[in-house]
């Protein structure tokens, strides 16, 4: 799995092999990494007698877990990501061989039409990243059970004595990413702390210890985290969610060892210290009476989802420049109301720069509702721009349309127009208060 960045023209070759099992350096020194197995939970529709949840767009939501039968199952997929997937700027060729023996109860994460030239390739597709948010969102709305489901799931994928977690797998086949990235492994522990703070049980510390034990091994000596294992690059993305994993898990922890092991509560909280004034040293930008984030280290890019990331991330701080980066979002990557398809569409753009995509992003969106949200600002444009989005699912029956036009660019990443898993859930964050995630 290879990544070229640091520099703002950015090409990302994401290379999976189904026959690696997530850790291929140490497997390249004679090593055998297993995956941690263990029991998944089912739930509706894959447990019989389960009830769906009552929520429609929850219902989809769970409808989207496990495969679905392509005429091609296994062959060569190839995406290029979004940079919520990556945390960088790029494309992103994702490439599944032969198969690892079973099928997964992960969430697809796109709902693609099978007329759709791209169903074959694509359909059972999982982002790692969109099972923990998928996970988060059920939680928010009370469905404990599919959230275990994914927990599960991930916990048994996980490598047990790495920690590692793969990029992104095939449902299908049970093909995995051959190199983890910090912002999966971070967002798989934010969503099994925020299980652990919810629900009072310890079910899954490996999987939390896991996350630490590999976070901690991509740290610099100035404090920030690598992207991976593989790479030199640092990525904001990648920073501030390392951060909230630190500190949710230090809270949750305390003094205590995690899983009965070497790290505890106060390890993570004192690398969050660490790691957070490294952030907002290095990676945040005061302009005038607002302040932004760029995308990393010698990336001068201006992510949407860094600038709601992050204002989050400064208000749990009590760093009064929250709100100036909230302000910096609304004025520099609002997209007015246009009307595309019959639809009227209205919302936030991915990058900033007048060569960055002109699409409205759902995911991106909805996310920035939620940040304006947990700061208490007030912003009747963005909760307009998500009822709009929100119109695109017929009434739940099918997930938000991932952007108002399908843009696949070298440069800035894939953004489909399909109904995407990612948008779903952070919906489901979104109307069920948003308390889950940084809380």
């Amino acid at each position: 799995m290879t990544y070229r960045m640091r520099r703002p023209t950015v090409w990302l070759s994401v290379l999976i092999a189904a026959a690696a099992v997530a850790a291929p350096a140490a497997s390249a020194a004679g090593k055998k990494h297993d995956r941690r197995g263990g029991k998944v939970t089912h739930a509706w529709p894959h447990r019989k007698g389960a009830k769906p949840p009552a929520n429609p767009l929850a219902k989809w939501l769970a409808s989207q877990v496990g495969p679905v039968r392509t005429r091609r199952a296994g062959k060569r997929h190839r995406l290029v990501a979004t940079a919520a997937q990556s945390g960088t700027t790029g494309t992103t060729s994702v490439t599944f061989g032969s198969s690892f023996g079973s099928s997964l109860l992960l969430v697809r994460s796109f709902d693609i039409p099978k007329s759709d030239s791209d169903y074959d390739r694509l359909a059972n597709l999982s982002w790692t990243y969109d099972n923990a948010l998928a996970a988060l969102g059920f939680m928010e709305y009370g469905q404990r059970t599919q959230a275990e489901q994914l927990l599960d799931q991930l916990q048994a994928l996980q490598i047990a004595d790495t920690g590692a977690l793969g990029f992104a797998y095939d449902v299908a086949t049970g093909a995995t990413a051959s190199q983890p990235r910090a912002n999966a492994m971070a967002w798989v522990g934010i969503a099994a702390v925020a299980y652990r703070s919810k629900y009072g049980n310890s079910r899954y510390d490996k999987l939390i210890s896991g996350v630490a034990k590999y976070l901690l091994a991509l740290r610099r000596s100035d404090g920030l985290l690598l992207g991976g294992p593989d790479v030199q690059w640092v990525s904001t993305q990648h920073n501030i969610l390392a951060a909230e994993f630190f500190r949710a898990a230090g809270i949750e922890f305390g003094t205590k060892k995690i899983n009965n092991g070497e790290i505890t509560g106060t390890t993570l909280t004192n690398q969050y210290d660490v790691t957070a004034n490294a952030i907002v040293g290095k990676l945040l930008v005061q302009a005038g009476s607002q302040a932004y984030f760029v995308q990393g280290l010698n990336d001068a890019r201006i992510p949407l989802d860094v600038q709601s990331l992050g204002s989050v991330f400064l208000s749990n701080r009590r760093d009064a420049r929250a709100t100036q980066v909230l302000s910096w979002l609304q004025s520099n990557l609002y997209m007015p109301p246009r009307v595309v398809g019959g639809v009227t569409w209205s919302g936030y753009k991915p990058f900033a720069g007048s060569t960055s995509p002109s699409l409205v992003w759902s995911e991106g969106t909805v996310q920035a509702d939620w940040a304006f949200h947990r700061l208490n600002v007030s912003n009747p444009a963005a909760d307009a721009a998500v009822l709009g989005i929100l119109g695109t699912t017929n009434g739940g029956a099918t997930g938000p349309a991932g952007a108002d036009r399908a843009v696949s660019d070298r440069l800035w990443g894939e953004f489909p127009s399909w109904p995407t898993s990612a948008a779903g859930s952070w919906m489901l964050i979104l109307g069920g208060g948003g308390d889950i995630l940084f809380a």
